[in-house]
């Protein structure tokens, strides 16, 4: 049993990475937990204009100009170190304007004084014209295009490019901290969090980069978790399907294993052969191996797949439809078993929670207990 568990949990990961592939799940989880990690999600993310915000925002902080970046997500992806990063093609590319996660506050009208300083902050060629470019709901072509991944060194090395307006490398603590506090109130969030690890750096700036680093990977764990709550939904649907579709059920194959002992003897023997999937293995490869030994498992006479059952094989034998599926007997049953079939399924899905990994693990524990023999016996003392 732990090895059908173990196979079927494996079959609904590679789908399911399949699936996550084709919708570009990671490219957006990546995408949101920036925004949330640099802006709070409360600004608009225009890619088309990433460059230009990363151009604002050094300007902006060697003095000059007066222009700001829209956000700072934009601004950090279209430095020249994340612009191409993990991606074909620059950030610039994707025709794609993300909206604020939260409502934004209503922009002050332009009849009013503080609606005319604000465009007045703006110049000329800059000013963001209603219908620049119209909100978009991303599809999964715009989330494939993205990058799925973004090295810690790589994010505060972009980090300490956005924020530092010199190039000569002997930047101290001291001058980092004024760089960090000349950060526009537009750009709240980062400024916060980066004068918290200044502050905290004493007066090492490698110490400073290093708790970049670290913030930006407790943060990506954060994201993964919420990747893997969406994923594991995912799983669980991908696993029912699954299931039904290959009659994949619990309580059936239990039956045929407590009472065929030359099926399970045979089952065994291929369940010790079974391993998980190296990492290096490509998704389709593993496909392949998982159906062989699930195909391996039926030859030996596991009641997997909606073909007859080796029960009713002979022609002799008197079976119905449901006795040649196994999901009944023909040595006779009840209403009950229907229910059981229906138990059986469900104990099926739910094993597929804990993950491939886990009964395959469990599967090599078992082999090696098996594997060991029994304890050798005590010497008799002379």
């Amino acid at each position: 049993m732990v090895f059908v568990f173990g196979v079927t949990a494996a079959l609904a990961s590679v789908v399911t990475e399949l699936i996550a592939r084709s919708l570009g799940l990671r490219e957006e989880y990546l995408l949101r937990g920036l925004r949330e990690l640099l802006d709070s999600g409360n600004a608009e993310t225009v890619l088309p204009r990433a460059e230009m915000d990363y151009q604002d925002l050094t300007n902006f902080m060697k003095g000059l100009g007066t222009a700001k970046p829209g956000s700072a997500t934009g601004a950090l992806l279209g430095g020249p170190i994340l612009r191409s990063q993990g991606m074909v093609g620059e950030i610039t590319s994707r025709d794609l304007t993300v909206p604020p996660a939260r409502p934004p506050a209503a922009p002050a009208s332009p009849a009013t004084p503080a609606g005319q300083a604000a465009a007045a902050a703006q110049p000329e060629g800059r000013q963001r014209k209603p219908g620049f470019m119209a909100k978009k709901r991303m599809s999964w072509r715009d989330r494939r295009s993205l990058p799925a991944y973004i090295p810690a060194r790589s994010f505060a090395e972009a980090i300490i490019d956005l924020i530092v307006p010199d190039a000569t490398g002997n930047t101290t603590i001291d001058d980092l901290a004024t760089y960090v506090g000349k950060l526009p109130p537009e750009l709240s969030t980062l400024k916060l969090s980066l004068g918290a690890l200044v502050k905290h750096a004493g007066a090492d700036i490698g110490t400073f980069r290093t708790s970049v680093e670290h913030w930006y990977d407790d943060h990506m764990d954060r994201v993964s978790g919420w990747y893997k709550r969406h994923v594991a939904k995912i799983t669980l649907a991908v696993g029912a399907i699954l299931v039904l579709l290959l009659n994949v059920n619990a309580f059936t194959i239990g039956r045929t294993l407590y009472s065929d002992s030359t099926v399970r003897t045979a089952v065994s023997a291929v369940a010790a052969k079974v391993t998980s999937c190296p990492a290096n293995q490509s998704q389709q490869d593993c496909l392949s191996s998982l159906h062989g030994q699930l195909s391996a498992a039926v030859q030996a006479g596991l009641p997997i797949g909606w073909g007859t059952v080796a029960d009713c094989a002979p022609p002799a034998r008197a079976c119905n439809w449901w006795d040649q599926r196994g999901i009944l007997s023909r040595h006779g049953g009840s209403g009950w078993q229907v229910v059981l079939v229906l138990i059986g399924f469900l104990i099926t899905i739910i094993a597929l929670v804990p993950g491939a990994r886990f009964w395959f693990n469990l599967l090599s524990r078992l082999g090696s207990l098996r594997s060991t023999g029994p304890k050798p016996a005590t010497p008799a003392s002379s």
